[in-house]
């Protein structure tokens, strides 16, 4: 099945901000992850590459937008990413979480449950405009078909207003912690 492309249009004339992606939004308890609100789309620009695949290119959309005002347990942004084959836009790979902080401090964790099977819990300190996660806890299906990973390190850092870069490093049952993936992304609203 093709993956289907979402494009965004922001139309010139419309100026209001859609209040998920509208920065003022955000809960004071985030502020500190408030340069991550919005959508950030990269056409074709991602490098993948690990001893198990061969190498390629891909683009990649990720949204962070502000959760539902009613969520009464631990405020957090939603997360969601999805990667597509510059070849031929298959559907490669897709991440749905939540982004949050530890109360009181920087201290940052990312939840996610990806499309392989896995599910995985992501902790590490708001510096600035960069966050650098590790893993704290992973899950899998038993039937999954991906190696089993040991350890992951992943990093965003905000490059400009505009572009957010994207680093994950990863440790399987057969290899030491490497390079997997990287990106940089625009800013294509708001």
């Amino acid at each position: 099945m093709k993956f289907q492309i979402v494009e965004w249009f922001c139309v010139s004339f419309h100026t209001q901000i859609i209040s998920e992606f509208d920065a003022r939004n955000v809960p004071p308890s985030l502020q500190p992850l408030a340069w991550l609100i919005g959508i950030w789309r990269s056409e074709h620009g991602g490098k993948a590459i690990f001893p198990t695949i061969p190498k390629f290119t891909y683009g990649e959309q990720v949204e962070i937008s502000i959760s539902d005002d009613h969520m009464s347990a631990l405020k957090a942004l939603n997360y969601s990413a999805f990667a597509w084959s510059i070849n031929d836009f298959d559907e490669l790979h897709s991440e749905y979480g939540y982004l949050t902080l530890q109360p009181g401090t920087k201290f940052a964790s990312l939840t996610t449950v990806m499309n392989n099977g896995f599910v995985t819990v992501e902790q590490g300190y708001v510096d600035g405009y960069q966050i650098k996660f590790k893993l704290h806890d992973i899950g899998r299906i038993s039937f999954s078909r991906d190696l089993p990973v040991h350890d992951i390190v992943r990093e965003w850092t905000l490059l400009d207003a505009n572009t957010l870069q994207a680093r994950l490093d990863m440790e399987t049952l057969t290899h030491d912690m490497q390079e997997h993936t990287f990106i940089r992304y625009n800013k294509i609203y708001p």
